[in-house]
């Protein structure tokens, strides 16, 4: 019987076996590798759940053992899968190797990052492991990270009710609490291999939101491309850059939060935040116009924006205030904030919708389904036409 946790992968399972007890102190017996839930819907890396055995005398001196643990490795197969569909080839120059490089690396950074603190305010997953490439901790770049049982995940086209999006920008407060508070986080800069690949990302990201505008129901994307890319094709980069060079006041952005990555248990209060590889300095307003252009209803987006800008304002200001740190942006701030990421937002919501309509995500049974796909483009062609109302304006 094959050692390896994973066919053609040199992951032993007594590596893993001892890096599990050099965390916990307890060394267990590793049992099989399986898929785990929800895995398809991720299209930068291979995610397996390995199951963990521990003898009755060790559960009895060490009450609440882990049953499993998560490994992730990086793997580009998917994305190319999916925008391939939509007529773009990261193939080309090896860029999808390049993308893949840079995410697993930037997730490695921010839960390395992590991991030295023991009084996290936001909930993200214990790590065992998380190494790049020539790393001593494994011998192929892996994370090896906390297995969230009995968790489920929210469909995103049943999409988060009003209860749910108040719990997620709580969550979002806790995020900039720690990145107010705390500075080693902004020592993770921009992978060098990210760098080699924004021109391309951006190209992409035009090519998708040409193709998207030719369906039904989303010609207001052509008018968005006019007011960004047909003006300035670096409008991205530059948007980023502001917050990385200090133009604007920044938080550490999760950058990609929708509803895969964000665990529910089973009283519906968020368990845990996982996939930070797209990490990195950003908007105080990213992760919430990814919440509401995506994985939410239009009429929640339209009736519940305002309430909670203001909560957020009120938490973070109560927050910040019981560390003994100045709330950085009056309220009227916020609104400008979140105004001001309209432009990046909208491309990062087309981008998103391109991708997911030949993928499973807005499938029924292995095949498109129309309903979701309908749903989601209707969300997409609202908070596009907020987003050319908002260019228009400033």
């Amino acid at each position: 019987m094959s050692n390896l946790i994973i066919d053609n992968y040199p992951l032993t399972k007594e590596w893993l076996a001892d890096l599990v007890k050099k965390k916990i102190g307890v060394k267990p017996k590793v049992g099989s590798c399986g898929i785990l839930d929800n895995a398809d819907l991720g299209f930068m890396s291979m995610i397996r759940k390995v199951q963990l055995h521990f003898d009755a005398e060790q559960e009895l001196k060490h009450p609440n053992l882990p049953k499993n643990v998560v490994i992730k490795i990086a793997s580009c197969a998917k994305l190319g899968e999916g925008v391939g569909s939509v007529g773009v080839d990261v193939n080309k120059g090896n860029a999808a190797a390049i993308m893949e490089l840079f995410m697993h690396n930037t997730e490695c950074n921010y839960y390395n990052v992590f991991r030295k603190y023991t009084d996290l305010p936001m909930k993200v997953p214990v790590i065992y492991c998380a190494a790049k490439a020539g790393d001593a901790e494994a011998p192929v770049p892996v994370i090896v990270m906390e297995m969230f049982e009995d968790c489920t995940v929210h469909d995103l086209i049943d999409g988060f009710d009003k209860d749910q999006l108040f719990k997620i920008v709580d969550e979002i407060v806790n995020l900039h609490i720690f990145s107010l508070t705390t500075e080693e986080w902004r020592s993770v800069l921009p992978d060098s291999a990210m760098r080699d690949t924004v021109d391309l990302f951006e190209a992409m990201v035009k090519t998708i939101a040409e193709n998207m505008a030719k369906s039904p129901g989303l010609e207001i994307i052509s008018k968005y491309i006019e007011k960004t890319f047909d003006k300035d094709p670096s409008f991205m980069t530059k948007f980023s850059d502001e917050y990385l060079e200090g133009k604007r006041k920044s938080v550490l952005t999760h950058g990609d939060l929708w509803s895969p990555q964000i665990l529910w248990d089973k009283d519906d209060n968020i368990a845990g935040i996982i996939d930070w590889q797209v990490g990195h300095q950003g908007s105080p307003m990213e992760d919430l116009h990814r919440i509401l252009s995506t994985g939410t209803s239009v009429e929640n987006r339209n009736k519940l924006t305002k309430p909670l800008l203001d909560h957020y304002f009120e938490k973070l200001s109560a927050g910040l205030e019981e560390k003994g740190v100045k709330m950085p942006w009056t309220r009227e701030e916020v609104d400008e904030e979140y105004n001001h990421c309209f432009s990046y937002g909208a491309s990062i919501t087309i981008f998103s919708n391109g991708i997911w309509s030949s993928s499973p995500i807005l499938q029924t049974d292995g095949k498109p389904d129309p309903a979701r796909i309908s749903e989601s483009f209707a969300r997409c062609q609202s908070y596009v036409e907020e987003a050319v109302q908002v260019l228009g304006v400033e």
